[in-house]
């Protein structure tokens, strides 16, 4: 079992996520880990992820803390990438699991997935 895929069974546990998810987060993962990292392919990947996470059939708990728990795993390896895209990759794994239950809280620390996605296309 590869890396990606040992974390990924981890930070899905037993919750029922969209498929396609899967997929968005390893592109942004592999982007995100090549050194030198193609910003512009890496920005893309995370627009994807965000835009995913901010529509009607991404927006869900199950999507939303799995991605949180994934990148969990990752912290403060960002350091190669500008700290524009570094910050979102590092929220991604901040108050994200509080999305949908608790907006207020992730809204509070700009974590809910519009605003990371806001973030990334200011950044």
């Amino acid at each position: 079992m590869s890396d990606f895929e040992a974390l990924w069974n981890s930070a899905v546990r037993f919750r029922r996520v969209s498929h396609g998810l899967k997929t968005l987060v390893y592109s942004v993962v592999e982007e995100a880990r090549g050194e030198p990292a193609d910003l512009r392919a890496l920005r893309l990947a995370l627009d994807r992820l965000l835009v995913f996470l901010s529509g009607p059939n991404g927006r869900t708990d199950a999507n939303c803390c799995t991605v949180d728990r994934f990148f969990a795993n990752f912290e403060g390896q960002w350091d190669h990438l500008p700290p524009s895209v570094a910050s979102v990759l590092e929220d991604l794994s901040g108050t994200l699991h509080d999305s949908i239950y608790a907006p207020h809280i992730a809204a509070n620390f700009e974590s809910l997935p519009e605003q990371l996605l806001n973030r990334l296309r200011r950044g």
